[in-house]
């Protein structure tokens, strides 16, 4: 599907449990006065730009707290699956991504076990062991000129709630 057609707020209350996901989106971009989704490709693309739109709105809220510079985004769990919003991500906040392990809280639970029981000493440790335990694939930013551009039109489309 085609790229930036519509935005929506992925926090919006309208989304929190409706009755139809997709009729939900279609009401919000009505209601914003933009492009309606209807293919399961335009529905889906819709919703990985915006959460992507969305990290990097969350994120520069974070870097204007931190004493330091994010230089990188670690996205850990069952969502560190998905390639695509992972590199919509990185193209959105303009920093790597690294994704997994998929299984970070079992990990982070027996590794606080192992530390517990004095196998594992520190937090430097339990990184290591993490990084030779699992695979983390890292996602480049690309495109960030059209990113950013889009960003605007994004935060363009906030319903008041």
């Amino acid at each position: 599907s085609k790229p930036f057609q519509c935005f929506i707020n992925p926090d919006a209350s309208c989304f929190a449990n409706p009755t139809s996901m997709i009729g939900a989106i279609q009401d919000y971009c009505r209601k914003t006065n933009q492009y309606i989704p209807v293919t399961v490709g335009e529905i889906a693309r819709t919703i990985y730009e915006s959460l992507a739109f969305r990290y990097k709105q969350v994120l520069g809220n974070l870097q204007k707290l931190a004493s330091f510079p994010i230089e990188t985004l670690h996205i850990i769990g069952g969502g560190s699956k998905n390639q695509m919003l992972n590199a919509f991500t990185a193209n959105a906040i303009g920093i790597p991504v690294v994704a997994g392990p998929s299984e970070a809280t079992a990990m982070g639970n027996l590794l606080l076990q192992a530390r517990a029981a004095g196998v594992v000493q520190n937090k430097k440790e339990m990184r290591r062991i993490v990084r030779n335990s699992c695979e983390l694939d890292t996602f480049e930013p690309a495109n960030r000129e059209e990113w950013e551009k889009h960003y605007q039109q994004y935060l363009g489309v906030f319903l008041d709630e």
